[in-house]
């Protein structure tokens, strides 16, 4: 009898955990648009924050990617936490080990791509980085979800992942033309190192989501991946920016707003989307981010997207709109 009673919270935790995110597919496909939306503006924040910190005599910024990315997890992680046990109550973090490992573990991943988001969006660009990352993503999502879940991609969803791969061609090439040679290699390479880390996440998303609030999820990896990120920082020795002397309120709301909206309600709604949805889709619903990031790259860093650049983004959208139909297929069927 008193096993069974220590059972029963065990078991009306787990439901009330599973339950209040629980979306449908076309609902979900939808978290994952804002959170594309939300992510668009990360790109654009960033380079705010690296130029409030200018280096001596125009240099590199003395914020580095390094110290940017463990502040804007130090934010998220106790955040995330908190929330969750406040809607939670008691039942938070009561997870199998193994889960708790996993999230935890994923904090790995999580850290790896933002960094190299960071370093991609510093060396090519907020438009070209975040199209590379978010556009070839759906491609290895799709091998992934094929080796690892078994889902088998449909005609619709090869059709969105080949307009997504065109329109990052379109987009690459033309940066390529344009861009300063020293350094668009570079912020290739990382664009395609975050492409590989964002597509890698998505799929252990899937695959823990159904287990884990997503609050739960977003802060053990954001644990993880602070916990990772400060071991190589001290490692390496990364030196803090100059603060004396500076006005730190708008520096402090850009990374508060990094933190908590695009990093930590941003996740909890693609942690639900992604549940609700497949990883392939997922991936595909958050072209939303790239469209996003060039508009307010041109209107807030002056950086203005060619012709080439523009068709390129008109295919990631129509990447989008085949998704869409697709999900809205599957439910009147």
């Amino acid at each position: 009898m008193l096993r069974a009673s220590r059972r029963l919270p065990r078991m009306a935790t787990a439901k009330r955990i599973n339950e209040p995110l629980a979306l449908s597919p076309l609902a979900g496909l939808g978290a994952v648009i804002l959170t594309g939306i939300l992510w668009g503006t990360i790109g654009v924040v960033t380079g705010q924050l690296k130029a409030a910190f200018p280096g001596a005599d125009g240099g590199p910024s003395t914020l580095s990617s390094l110290v940017l990315v463990v502040v804007r997890l130090a934010i998220t992680a106790p955040a995330a936490a908190i929330t969750a046990r406040i809607l939670l109550g008691r039942g938070a973090f009561r997870l199998p080990g193994r889960v708790l490992g996993l999230g935890l573990g994923l904090g790995l991943v999580q850290a790896f791509f933002q960094y190299a988001y960071v370093e991609a969006v510093t060396n090519a660009g907020v438009g070209i980085a975040t199209a590379i990352e978010l556009c070839l993503a759906p491609v290895l999502v799709a091998t992934l979800s094929v080796v690892l879940l078994r889902e088998r991609p449909d005609r619709m969803i090869i059709g969105a992942i080949v307009f997504a791969a065109i329109g990052t061609v379109v987009i690459a090439l033309t940066g390529a033309a344009t861009a300063n040679p020293a350094t668009f290699q570079a912020g290739i390479l990382w664009s395609f190192a975050c492409m590989v880390g964002y597509a890698s996440y998505i799929v252990l998303v899937r695959r823990l989501a159904a287990g884990i609030h997503p609050l739960e999820l977003v802060a053990l990896s954001a644990t993880g991946g602070f916990a990772v990120l400060s071991v190589v920082s001290s490692v390496v020795g990364v030196k803090l920016p100059e603060l004396a002397g500076k006005d730190l309120l708008l520096p402090g709301l850009q990374f508060a707003y990094l933190a908590l909206i695009a990093t930590c309600l941003a996740y909890a709604l693609f942690v639900s989307g992604v549940r609700a949805t497949s990883a392939t889709t997922g991936s595909l619903g958050a072209l939303a981010m790239p469209p996003t990031a060039t508009i307010l790259a041109a209107l807030l860093l002056n950086q203005i997207p060619t012709i080439e650049v523009v068709i390129g983004q008109v295919l990631l959208m129509s990447a989008m709109a085949v998704t869409i139909l697709r999900t809205a297929r599957r439910l009147n069927s």
